[in-house]
């Protein structure tokens, strides 16, 4: 018989298996920490995408503002922040220990355009509900008394006739006679500050309090835009402005108005 020798059996502390034991060990260890990062990563997303959908819904939303129906109180150009909670808290029972604010005369409101919800507008509150309101000659009158309006602007100082003449935007209500009429409750009449060029409750009626949205806070952005910039629709218009923006952005940029209040 051929005569073999027994196999050398390896002992445990071989340097065979420890650099391999070790290996293997390294190699999860890495995977478990990319993994982790990875799901650290996908959770903060997450949680900051909830937040933010949560804060632009509910707290505050930037705003820009596209024509000049506000003027001089708001430009074109200017992108306001939006407080969405302490007004629309008021119309409820209201959540404790949070800011209120009811709607008054003389605030500035962003309201869903009643015609088109989708679309935002932001005027002055001028009438509130239950008054009865009437406009004689381009002057407000609350309740039969003439309505002092330091922040109202006419570029036009021609007064037209409370009959037979229409504005131009070809409505049944009149530009500078208008009324007299009583506001419902949970209604609102709201007016640019630039009354010759609004389209206001003048035109499209009265607000329902379930359209407002808030109010303007500050400017945080404001930008020369030109007054038709908001036509632009099509792909190569859309293109052209926002390369106009970031070309003349330190040029056009109203420096004076960030962060002042919108009152």
């Amino acid at each position: 018989m051929e005569n073999r020798e027994p196999l050398e059996q390896p002992s445990a502390g071989a340097d065979l298996e420890v650099p391999i034991g070790e290996e293997v060990e390294q190699l999860d260890g890495e995977e478990q920490e990319e993994y982790g990062v990875l799901r650290e990563y996908f959770v903060t997303i997450i949680v900051c995408t909830i937040f933010a959908l949560f804060v632009t819904t509910y707290v505050v939303h930037p705003m820009t503002v596209p024509t000049p129906s506000m003027e001089p109180t708001i430009l074109v150009g200017d992108r306001l922040l939006i407080d969405k909670f302490t007004i629309r808290n008021s119309f409820k029972a209201g959540l404790p220990l949070t800011p209120r604010h009811s709607l008054g005369r003389g605030d500035i409101v962003v309201f869903k355009f009643p015609k088109q919800p989708e679309v935002l507008y932001v005027k002055r509150t001028i009438g509130l509900p239950g008054e009865r309101l009437e406009i004689i000659d381009k002057t407000v009158h609350i309740n039969g008394k003439a309505l002092d309006e330091p922040y109202k602007f006419h570029s036009d100082d021609y007064v037209y006739s409370d009959r037979g003449q229409y504005h131009m935007f070809g409505g049944d209500f009149k530009r500078d006679n208008y009324g007299p009429i009583i506001i419902p409750e949970d209604s609102y009449f709201v007016m640019g500050d630039n009354r010759d060029d609004s389209a206001d409750s003048r035109y499209f009626g009265l607000l329902p309090r379930l359209h407002v949205v808030g109010t303007p806070l500050f400017v945080f952005w404001s930008y020369e835009d030109d007054s038709d910039a908001y036509l632009r629709s099509s792909l190569p218009e859309i293109i052209s402005l926002y390369a106009e923006r970031i070309f003349f952005f330190l040029s056009r940029t109203r420096w004076s108005r960030m962060g002042q209040v919108v009152r």
